[in-house]
């Protein structure tokens, strides 16, 4: 068996149990956020908090499931074996305590644990327009100050499958606990400042934010500018999450590639155009003809894009 042959499968068994009719194509805007932050405000439980799940693929371990949160007070210390957070703040603010020790660690059902504490580890504020990504079996909690709230798009990630290679071209990360990343919203404009200037011959610009040398390039984080249309892209084994920075736009999702080759065509047939701007978030499934399609004249789209695993259909 080929070492190709060997990550299909090995994908392929660790994402094993998703549901048949997984999630499709899905759009939360800014303003429906807006509208789910405000009806969990006032259903928030015991524990001060409030969720619901956007998308969910069934996965036993509890990975491939993006949910949105609201907090009013702290939130209880937890630490997951085997999930990736990729955590998007919407709005509030909090104090994110982040690695160190889980105290009286309880669970443990799939890797999942909750405890009493933290002993050491470091803290950040974050606020709205964040992202972050909280390594697998790194203890964590969200710390919200009296009277205040923090509410998040929360994305979990399989944990990365063994045998990858970081690549030459990735950044340097210096954050504390290794594997933790902050994107702060101040520096992902001055980013996307940036790229402006940097525009190609196809009216776009890009930068790699972080990849974790997962062997199929899932666990890769961008930030993509547009001033013109891109490429129309299918990706068959990984799913796009994407958080729009700035601008605005359309996608056209679905309908069927032409003269693919590769991961690129020239066109798509059909498909559905959809309006994008920024605040949005998008969920993209594998296998899906997309392509961004931006205003002449002057318009542009940023976006960070997560590459998460997809189950694939090669399995022998």
């Amino acid at each position: 068996m080929t070492v190709s042959r060997r990550i299909i499968v090995a994908v392929a068994v660790l994402l094993q149990g998703m549901q048949a009719d997984a999630p499709g194509f899905e759009r939360w805007s800014g303003d429906d956020l807006q509208r789910r932050r405000d009806a969990l405000s006032v259903a928030v439980g015991a524990d001060r908090s409030a969720r619901e799940t956007l998308a969910d693929y069934g996965h036993a371990s509890g990975a491939h499931r993006v949910r949105f949160i609201h907090r009013d007070a702290d939130g209880v210390p937890e630490q997951h074996a085997h999930i990736d957070d990729v955590v998007y703040i919407h709005s509030g603010a909090a104090t994110l305590q982040v690695g160190g020790t889980l105290i009286d660690p309880t669970g443990g059902n799939n890797g999942e644990y909750t405890g009493t504490g933290i002993t050491g580890g470091v803290r950040q504020l974050v606020g709205p327009g964040d992202i972050l990504r909280i390594p697998a079996d790194t203890p964590h909690r969200y710390l919200v100050p009296d009277g205040a709230d923090v509410t998040y798009v929360l994305v979990r990630m399989p944990a990365l499958l063994p045998g990858g290679t970081i690549p030459d071209d990735a950044p340097v990360l210096a954050f504390d606990p290794a594997g933790f990343v902050r994107w702060g919203a101040t520096e992902l404009q001055r980013r996307d400042a940036a790229l402006a200037d940097r525009m190609g011959p196809d009216r776009d610009a890009r930068e790699t934010l972080a990849d974790f040398g997962s062997p199929t390039r899932s666990h890769r984080f961008r930030l993509i500018r547009r001033d013109g249309n891109g490429r129309p892209e299918i990706h068959d084994d990984i799913i796009d999450v994407v958080f729009v920075q700035s601008g605005a736009g359309e996608v056209l999702v679905g309908g069927e590639m032409l003269d693919r080759d590769g991961s690129f065509g020239s066109g798509i047939a059909g498909g559905t155009r959809h309006p994008v701007a920024a605040g949005d978030v998008l969920h993209i499934p594998a296998g899906i003809p997309h392509g961004y399609l931006v205003s002449e004249g002057g318009g542009h789209l940023t976006y960070v894009l997560v590459r998460v695993p997809a189950v694939l259909a090669e399995t022998r």
